[in-house]
């Protein structure tokens, strides 16, 4: 027979009084009908419940019984031990109540550990010199796992190999898709690494080349060019000891690896080879016939060139023993409307017009070279020449009497 039963619902309903609205939950009231109870479930769970107690009452009954056998104290939590590992395979029987050969292990593991806790009943009882205790108290075990057993049987679903098959593929599936989740969160956390490695790598070229007063281009230029490598990899990565091998010199030439002193900041020591130097930073062989100039030409640098524009010693290896012709100056001043190739040309090129401010240099310079350079090392240049702009402008006063 059909059952119904009475549910009341809010409904919201709009009632309008003198052309104005207004919303309230009005309660409906309607009939259901109710679902039959289902006799089958009622009697598994009325059954589980019964052996529940009873596998319980197993549970302190053995639990006593072994405690004794192992002196009492924390011999009762030992032998809690017992019954607490034949229960969770019945745990596991549910839980692969659609898997025959899980539940298989299961419960052959399930009666193993049973045969345990009845074996060390039986021993109280014999130690106690009651056989009738011995052998009933280890039943009490054996009933609790047999009463499981029976309900079991109705909570197992067995399949045929078609369907276990099928539902193993899909199993399969969501396994595969758990763990490409988990090896893609594993790959994330790698890469977010990654990136923050790498942004600590731009982080401290930046703070390098605004040390040295370039901008990011300039000196990913000026690595390039000590390192022989385009890539970003720090200058730490070079093996200590080991010059870099970016182009290949002329037979005869002659290679030096010298340590600059601590604190040169990438500059150059003199006349020896070039250095790239810092604070526990490896000395480096740098041997590419383009010097490390700070973008100035060698006569900037105080250094012989020859008239092909390569430095001396280079010029001499080129020549296979050839004499090298006398060194010259390079210009600073431009030829005709040749505009400054460098910011030294460019700021000698600017006081040879009169100008002696550091302001007033710097803002001639980009107008002399016919682009923007990087203002930093503009000012770092300036700095460098001031002893000769300075001697320039008093030999410009002393000729005129004024110079403004």
């Amino acid at each position: 027979m059909l059952r119904f039963k009475n549910l009341t619902k809010l409904v919201p309903t709009t009632v309008t009084r003198d052309g104005k609205p207004h919303t309230y939950n009005k309660p409906v009231s309607s009939r259901v009908p109710i679902a039959p109870r289902n006799w089958d479930v009622i009697g598994i769970r009325a059954a589980a419940g019964i052996v529940l107690g009873l596998t319980a009452v197993a549970v302190v009954w053995s639990t006593v019984s072994i405690g004794k056998l192992l002196e009492g104290g924390v011999g009762y939590a030992a032998a809690g031990l017992f019954d607490a590992a034949w229960i969770t395979c019945i745990i596991l029987e549910v839980l692969a109540r659609y898997d025959r050969s899980k539940r298989k292990f299961a419960r052959i593991l399930g009666g193993v550990l049973v045969a345990v806790t009845m074996g060390a009943i039986f021993w109280e009882g014999w130690v106690a010199d009651s056989i009738p205790l011995a052998v009933v108290g280890a039943a009490v075990s054996a009933v609790a796992k047999t009463l499981w057993l029976g309900v079991l049987k109705f909570i197992d679903r067995d399949l045929d190999a078609d369907d276990a098959a099928w539902l193993e593929g899909e199993t399969s599936k969501a396994a595969l898709m758990m763990a490409r989740a988990q090896v893609q969160r594993q790959v994330a956390r790698a890469e977010a690494g990654v990136i923050g490695e790498m942004l600590a790598i731009e982080h401290q070229h930046r703070e390098m080349a605004d040390a040295l007063g370039m901008s990011r281009e300039e000196y990913q230029e000026l690595r390039v060019r000590a390192l022989g490598a385009s890539d970003a990899a720090p200058l730490a990565a070079i093996p200590a000891g080991k010059p870099t091998e970016v182009t290949e010199l002329p037979e005869g030439t002659e290679v030096r690896v010298e340590r600059a002193e601590e604190g040169t900041l990438g500059q150059t020591s003199g006349t020896t080879n070039t250095q790239v130097s810092g604070r526990a930073m490896p000395a480096l062989a740098l041997i590419t016939p383009a010097p490390l100039d700070l973008g100035k030409t060698p006569a900037d640098l105080g250094k012989p060139v020859s008239p092909a524009g390569l430095p001396a010693p280079l010029a001499a290896a080129s020549d296979a023993g050839k004499p090298a012709p006398s060194s010259t100056r390079v210009s600073g001043k431009p030829s005709g409307n040749t505009p400054p190739a460098t910011i030294a040309e460019a700021v000698r090129a600017a006081v040879s017009l009169g100008i002696t401010e550091t302001d007033a240099i710097a803002a001639k310079v980009p107008e002399l070279m016919k682009k923007e350079p990087n203002r930093y090392s503009v000012r770092r240049e300036i700095l460098r020449q001031r002893p000769a702009i300075d001697k320039a402008k008093a030999d410009q006063q002393s000729g005129t009497g004024q110079y403004l």
